[in-house]
């Protein structure tokens, strides 16, 4: 850079620092602020006189106002570079006492007359409103997808809730009757009440399923036993495998570690996976065989969860398309469900993907990282 250069920016460097939409400032090695932009009056409501000479904690709130010092300190002191030189997302005050998020990255100056810092701070509060209505919509797209399966099932929930039911009333009559005869019999008519409780049970149990699976969740994640979760599952998609004449068989490996997950959510995905599979086979009136095999085993730090069909396979022409959002080769389909399970498993650090099988079917499955951050 010849002398030129040198004057030019000298002369225009303040301009071209207001002119930056970030903050930028400078601050000395006991972290009192030096210098500002007019983007950093602009973040956060102060005057330039109001902030040099001020300690920069004055802008953040705590636990960050306390431990921002302490790592200037420390990497003065060790040369540890903890956020010198490292950007880091963290929270910002302004005058008014708003908390509103930031991206800071702050690098050393060294200089004749010491050291100095400059940082740069983003305001990531549009980012994050995005990112939070983003999170929201695909819960609802989520949720609508849940209902849809439910509707999809409609038939064998009726025949699985229709069973007890119809058990129930049997033995509701059978009580009459024995209430009514002379010489009751005490022993026979508790056996009927303990049946007729053991149907409203399991009829409970179906619809309390149901309801766990549609109802609206906060997405919270914690630490889950895969095989727990598929067996439980198993109750809600047997009904329509056997509707349909198919036979779930499950090869679950034992002494898996958990996985941390939404449960709900992943649920979701693997009922949407079974759920396909049931239609690829029952579509060519299961001619390749009536057992849809449901497998979990460890594979490269991930727990796998698969459903393999004997259906027809996923044509090549569709290969590409699977995984889009409104592609379905279905009459009366979204074409959402598997968009929205593959966001489910990749905002969950895993993987969903398919291969079709060497004999006939289609191997669809999902991967989930056993190392999860709780």
């Amino acid at each position: 850079m010849n002398a030129k250069h040198v004057q030019w920016l000298n002369d225009y460097a303040p301009q071209i620092l207001d002119a930056v939409v970030d903050a930028i400032l400078t601050i000395d090695a006991r972290g009192h602020i030096q210098s500002v932009n007019e983007a950093t009056m602009r973040q956060f409501g102060y005057t330039e006189s109001e902030l040099v000479g001020s300690p920069l904690s004055m802008l953040m709130p705590e636990p960050y106002r306390a431990a921002h010092q302490q790592f200037v300190d420390n990497y003065i002191a060790s040369g540890e570079a903890k956020i010198i030189g490292i950007g880091r997302e963290l929270e910002a005050r302004a005058k008014d006492g708003r908390i509103f998020p930031i991206y800071l990255a702050v690098s050393e100056i060294q200089t004749e007359n010491g050291t100095y810092f400059a940082g740069i701070i983003r305001d990531l509060s549009a980012e994050k409103a995005a990112e939070a209505a983003m999170l929201e919509q695909r819960e609802r797209l989520s949720q609508v997808a849940r209902l849809s399966t439910m509707g999809e099932m409609t038939a064998s929930i009726a025949h699985e809730i229709n069973q007890p039911l119809t058990a129930i009333s049997m033995y509701a009559q059978a009580c009459v009757k024995l209430l009514q005869m002379d010489n009751l019999d005490r022993q026979k008519l508790v056996d009927a009440l303990t049946k007729l409780n053991r149907q409203a049970l399991r009829a409970g149990a179906v619809i309390e399923r149901i309801q766990r699976f549609v109802r609206q969740e906060d997405g919270e994640r914690q630490l889950v036993d895969i095989n727990a979760l598929v067996k439980d599952l198993s109750h809600l998609a047997a009904g329509d495998a056997r509707l349909h004449g198919i036979e779930l068989r499950f090869d679950l490996a034992q002494g898996l570690p958990n996985v941390y997950c939404d449960p709900i959510q992943v649920q979701q995905v693997a009922l949407n996976l079974i759920r396909n599979a049931i239609d690829a086979m029952h579509e060519i009136g299961c001619s390749n065989g009536h057992v849809l095999e449901i497998g979990t085993r460890l594979l490269d730090g991930a727990v796998e969860v698969t459903v393999v069909d004997c259906g027809t396979g996923v044509a090549e022409e569709h290969m590409d398309l699977v995984f889009s959002a409104f592609h379905t080769t279905k009459q009366d389909g979204m074409g959402m469900g598997l968009s929205i399970c593959r966001s489910i498993i990749e905002d969950h650090g895993g993987e969903l993907n398919f291969r079709n099988n060497d004999a006939c079917g289609c191997t669809f499955y999902f991967r989930l990282p056993v190392d999860g951050d709780e």
